[in-house]
């Protein structure tokens, strides 16, 4: 996604800290095929996106436990998840191994009062084919989503929406660290660009606890 506009988004969100100072992008220098994704089972803008700050809710994500694992059953998902910063750039950093997520430390834990579990992971590489999200473009409202986390807890999500947006116009809700707990997965979507070397856009599915 575009720097400059994704540190407004951040700073808009109020989680671009002054040690990172850069913009937070999901995809960095990944190296993605060109191979067409599957249609979605369901037109990609489906559900009601949960608010991010809601009136008279002004705490923040605190508590909570870091997650290490995640399962979707209706898609057969299953992956380790690790925790990630950002890079020199401000980058998000994905984990290198296309079947593990990455969950952002910045922002809320699974069991926070508050804020958004931000996950992010490849739909697919150049190398290995389908990565930990390929399936994801079929998420349906309703869907359960399991999150281990590191105390052997295990948290139920339900998702609720699945959205499609432009890289460049990420909006500054999928980070936003107030508001009711939410569960964010993010993976690229959208046509590949063979010159570029990404999809043009991000799927984010937003989930809330069950």
């Amino acid at each position: 996604m575009g720097a400059a506009r994704t540190v407004a988004a951040l700073k808009t969100a109020g989680v671009v800290s002054t040690l990172l100072g850069a913009a937070l992008t999901c995809w960095g220098g990944v190296v993605l095929t060109g191979r067409a994704l599957p249609p979605p089972a369901a037109p990609v803008n489906v559900g009601a996106v949960p608010p991010a700050v809601p009136p008279a809710m002004p705490h923040t994500a605190d508590g909570g436990v870091q997650p290490t694992g995640l399962g979707i059953p209706a898609l057969r998902i299953s992956a380790r998840i690790r925790s990630v910063g950002v890079d020199a750039r401000g980058a998000l950093r994905v984990p290198s191994a296309p079947h593990e997520l990455g969950w952002w430390s910045g922002g809320a834990r699974p069991g926070s009062a508050a804020g958004r579990v931000v996950v992010a992971g490849h739909v697919d590489t150049a190398r290995h084919g389908p990565g930990a999200l390929f399936r994801l473009a079929d998420a349906l409202p309703g869907d359960e989503v399991h999150v281990r986390t590191a105390d052997g807890g295990l948290h139920t999500y339900r998702v609720v929406a699945r959205r499609l947006y432009p890289k460049n116009r990420l909006p500054a809700q999928v980070f936003a660290r107030t508001g009711p707990p939410c569960l964010v997965l993010i993976t690229c979507a959208g046509p590949f660009d063979p010159r570029t070397r990404h999809y043009r856009d991000n799927l984010v599915v937003y989930a809330l606890p069950a």
